[in-house]
């Protein structure tokens, strides 16, 4: 299952995002805003690896994208996003104070599902996608 967010300003559903702040590591940018937004603690997860790999591996985004973006509250003018795409997974409990309301898809869902944005829904099945085919493999 994959969690995406109502966004309010844009009104479409996909990942929570947001800026990072002053002292703060991408990764740690992601944890927050999923925090803030899903209002879940979740653990960014690394690439797939085969389960042989020998050694330790550390979360890294799953993809770099830029994004033409129009003007928000934090720049007046059209702009491009760089959008650093991690995968999590929860690690604790929901709290009550979430910016936004999630949705949880499976594949088919998400294929399928109204309002959510185009280059979401294809990240969002790729996703699951890999993460099905990597189960798989673990369990050959």
């Amino acid at each position: 299952m994959i969690g995406l967010i109502w966004h309010h300003r844009l009104h479409i559903t996909l990942p929570a995002g947001g800026h990072q702040e002053p002292g703060e590591s991408i990764g740690e940018t992601a944890v927050r805003e999923v925090r803030e937004e899903a209002g879940v603690r979740c653990r960014l997860l690394p690439l797939p690896l085969p389960a042989s790999f020998p050694h330790h591996t550390i979360a890294a985004p799953w993809w770099i994208a830029e994004v033409p973006a129009g003007p928000d509250n934090h720049t007046g003018v059209p702009h491009v996003h760089r959008d650093h795409v991690y995968v999590a997974e929860p690690d604790g409990d929901y709290s009550g104070d979430a910016e936004s309301a999630v949705q949880w898809f499976n594949a088919e869902e998400l294929a399928h599902a109204d309002g959510v944005s185009d280059d979401s829904r294809i990240q969002g099945i790729e996703i699951l996608t890999i993460l099905q085919r990597h189960v798989e493999q673990d369990t050959d």
